[in-house]
């Protein structure tokens, strides 16, 4: 029985790890358009995801699909759908950066959805059984 343990104690050690490996301050997500509104601009990504962006964003295109920008339909507008604005996404130091492929229109509203900083719960969560079974997309409307 001793030595089962033994084997399980890594397993649950890394188990541990991963749902605590949050921002010192637990900070969350912040997605805001760049003081001229040409990028939008998303901070305090865990240091864990920080790394693999920084690592990868520019070898990996899968990392491109991380950061979603919909154009929005106007509120007058009920037979129009969100619209995908294509971009691109780079780093610039600890921000990732959206830059669209053409501007941002002024007075659109856009909806930017990321799967950066989403997880299935925190280690209170993990020990409470309350966690969730799916994964919510961090969204944020901005304005133009």
């Amino acid at each position: 029985m001793f030595n089962n343990t033994l084997k399980l104690t890594p397993i649950i050690i890394c188990i541990c790890l991963c749902f605590s490996c949050k921002n010192g301050a637990n900070k969350s997500l912040q997605i805001k358009f760049s003081t001229d509104s040409s990028t939008v601009l998303i901070s305090n990504i865990e240091s864990a995801a920080l790394l693999q962006l920084k690592n990868n964003i520019n070898t990996d295109t899968m990392y491109q699909k991380l950061v979603s920008v919909l154009a929005t339909p106007a509120d007058d507008d009920s037979t129009s759908m969100e619209r995908e604005w294509p971009g691109k996404l780079t780093m610039k130091e600890d921000i990732v950066v959206f830059k669209p492929d053409s501007p941002f229109l002024k007075g659109k509203t856009y909806l930017v959805e990321t799967q950066l900083n989403m997880s299935f719960g925190d280690i209170d969560q993990v020990i409470k059984g309350k966690m969730r079974t799916t994964m919510n997309f961090q969204q944020q409307l901005l304005k133009r």
